[in-house]
């Protein structure tokens, strides 16, 4: 070939280069979006279903890990809850320790990683990021403690043009001072044209902040637009809540994700509880928007509509998860209508357009609460969907795995209150089922359009909603009563008031002295640690007493018998307490957990299966009762269910049409994520983090395992 023959060779190459790159483009804009895995849940309609085959019933068992990649930053008590995206060829995951890193999607090496606080080190709950492709190389919006950043999606470099130097401070623009703020996003939020919109995790306690929905410009970082969750002066919904001097009103936010039908520019927000969770006297009436469904204008942040599925909440009925977005046969003619999974167990079923129930739902008087100060809402709504786990504590569905266990538990029963699902928080304790662990969570369920089918792992157990009374400190208190009343406040929630933690992997705090210096104290507080947020609300005098009360290990209620209080008395929660038999198994009758399938549009339980085993009952030839779980489950077109989720730590493959387990694999530690799905090449990969952590009381990992079927 002479040189004149080179450079006409040169130049078709070039032409066929760009005609198969334009060709690719072209694919990718025809393929189907569920083929796809470029936003939190695969899609914005969070239907959690990948369109892909390759991997199908006939050949699942052949699946193999085709790469591990570990992000060498796990800590004991640390956990991955992402949900990785994969854009083109790159997968973007978090890790432990809130890095974002960029990978590989074939081979699972590391591209870039950026490290938001540079060499220090920090953990938290990530669940994934958002994809913006309206920039030369597309941007990854990623959150980690108060700020959100705008990092360069081939480059891991922060794009300085985006709010104060590639990122936005969270505190900012929610109308409190920031210095008392501690606010944090766990879910990613979604993206609108030019518009970043985006929820809050914003604590628990009585000082949380509020959790109004925030719509960004994507090129600027400014605020366009804000809708309050807590309805202020002059607007709807105001009235539904007692004002009072001195009371912190926060929470009712959506801390679990959103929805978007971009055909009709709506935004599907589902809130979580106001705060504090468990006692409401400085907040009665039904307050408005907490346990909501709202639709809103994506483009102005207009409320369209609300659906509210709990009043004056003091259960913590979070609405854990976006809302999924689908179109089913409904009496005889398809339906747009979205399916909120709640953690009463229910699939709630509402017209898309109007905010409707398409079932008949029931309103009922419900308990009244003993508590001083506590008016717990006269009435709440039952059956407002498709139920999938038990709502009230059921003696005669107590635990039968031996008799010991039995008689143990209906003992114990006797001790607390017992009248229903909706039976109030008490100081001698209610037993609620489920409770705040249950019945579905922030995994978010699967929805099949080719069979009309959801798919929803889901827990079944009761807690235990046992009260104690605080003091509010009073001007010019400082030391053990000001360090215990914060404590009280703010942390006892799940480390107990007897500061002893529990068994599911929340730690103990007694001699906390012997463990950790004061100043490891204070890092812990406020910049959180494993499934703790970061405390950044706190003053240094506040601090410091927190940080002597725990360094001291008072016995608490020792500071306060004789100090007086100012504005409404507060109760809280004496920590987040499974009911369970002598061993530490549920109280109730197994399954604990399980793995379901449903037809939407006749609400008929196609099947359900327990979902995970405990390895000491399994032993005893207990194999069959199903577990806590955590991380949410995606179906595929060929006819696949895939879940890990469970304390045993393995990942499954079920059959969707009939739940029978086709394989499994053990993972290096829990896989409470929910996985994703994708085409790299001619092949197709299941991805899923294996983070362990103390959601399940598990060790902690720092794994991404994808895998695929080997060639042959």
């Amino acid at each position: 070939m002479n040189e004149s023959d080179e450079i006409k060779f040169g130049k078709s190459l070039a032409v066929l280069a760009v005609f198969g790159l334009l060709l690719f483009i072209h694919c990718k804009e025809n393929s189907s979006p569920y083929e796809q895995w470029n936003t939190y849940r695969g899609t914005p309609d969070a239907r959690q279903f990948s369109a892909l085959n390759f991997i199908d019933t006939s050949n699942v068992d052949l699946l193999q890990p085709a790469w591990i990649f570990h992000t060498g930053d796990t800590t004991p008590r640390t956990i991955i809850e992402c949900n990785p995206i994969i854009i083109d060829t790159i997968i973007y995951v978090t890790s432990p320790a809130l890095h974002l890193i960029a990978l590989n999607a074939t081979t699972g090496k590391e591209i870039w990683r950026f490290r938001p606080y540079g060499q220090e080190t920090t953990s938290g709950i990530n669940r994934g990021v958002t994809y913006w492709p309206d920039n030369q190389d597309g941007c990854i919006f990623f959150s980690s403690g108060k700020y959100m950043y705008a990092v360069n999606a081939l480059t891991g470099l922060l794009i300085n043009t985006f709010g104060q130097e590639g990122k936005i401070d969270l505190r900012m623009q929610l109308g409190k001072d920031t210095s008392h703020i501690s606010i944090s996003l766990t879910t990613p939020g979604i993206i609108y044209k030019d518009l970043l919109i985006i929820g809050s995790a914003t604590g628990e306690g009585y000082d949380a902040s509020p959790g109004h929905v925030r719509a960004y410009d994507a090129h600027t970082g400014a605020l366009r637009w804000i809708f309050h969750t807590i309805p202020q002066e002059n607007e709807a919904g105001h009235d539904t809540w007692q004002w009072l001097e001195h009371e912190n009103y926060g929470g009712t936010n959506n801390w679990g994700g959103m929805s978007l039908d971009e055909k009709r520019g709506v935004v599907y927000v589902a809130n979580g509880s106001p705060t504090y969770d468990f006692y409401g006297a400085n907040r009665l009436g039904s307050n408005l928007y907490g346990n909501c469904v709202i639709a809103l204008d994506a483009l102005s942040g207009k409320k369209i509509w609300h659906y509210q599925l709990v009043k004056h909440d003091i259960w913590d009925y979070d609405l854990p998860c976006a809302p999924t977005l689908a179109t089913v046969p409904w009496l005889g003619k398809n339906k747009d209508i979205l399916i909120q999974p709640t953690k009463m167990g229910q699939l709630v079923l509402l017209d898309r357009e109007t905010g409707i129930p398409l079932l008949n739902i029931d309103e009922r008087p419900v308990p009244s609460s003993d508590v001083p100060g506590e008016k717990a809402n006269a009435t709440q709504t039952f059956n407002h969907g498709i139920i999938l786990s038990s709502q009230g504590w059921d003696s005669s569905r107590v635990t039968d795995i031996s008799d010991s266990a039995q008689k143990y538990v209906l003992a114990q029963a006797r001790k607390y209150k017992q009248k229903g699902m909706y039976t109030p928080p008490s100081m001698m304790g209610t037993l609620a089922q489920p409770g705040t662990r249950g019945g579905m969570e922030w995994g978010g369920i699967s929805y099949n359009p080719a069979n009309n089918t959801v798919y929803a792992n889901c827990n079944d157990f009761p807690m235990i909603l046992q009260l104690e009374r605080v003091k509010k400190s009073g001007p010019g208190e400082s030391g053990k009563y000001l360090g215990e009343t914060t404590y009280m406040l703010n942390c006892s929630n799940c480390h107990g008031g007897d500061h002893q933690g529990n068994r599911e992997g929340i730690p103990g705090l007694s001699r906390l002295a012997n463990k950790y210096k004061p100043v490891e104290i204070k890092k812990i507080i406020t910049q959180g640690k494993g499934l703790m947020p970061a405390h950044t609300q706190f003053s240094n005098d506040i601090l410091d007493a927190l940080i002597d009360y725990l360094a001291t290990d008072t016995i608490p209620g020792d500071s306060q018998k004789d100090s007086t209080s100012i504005g409404v008395e507060k109760y809280v929660l004496k920590g987040f307490r499974i009911f369970t038999d002598q061993e530490g198994y549920p109280a109730n009758k197994p399954p604990w957990g399980t793995l379901n399938a449903v037809d939407v549009s006749s609400g008929h339980i196609k099947w359900s299966v327990p979902l995970g085993y405990y390895p000491a009952l399994k032993a005893r030839g207990l194999s069959s009762t199903g577990t806590q779980n955590f991380g949410g489950c995606v179906a595929t077109a060929g006819g696949l269910v895939f879940i890990g989720a469970t304390p045993d730590e393995m990942f499954r493959a079920f059959d969707a049409n009939s739940g029978k387990e086709l394989w499994s694999y053990k993972l290096p530690a829990g896989g409470y994520a929910t996985p994703a799905i994708y085409q790299s090449g001619k092949k197709q990969y299941v991805v899923i983090a294996a983070g362990g952590g103390n959601r399940n009381g598990t060790p902690s990992g720092d794994a991404y395992i994808a895998f695929t079927i080997p060639d042959r």
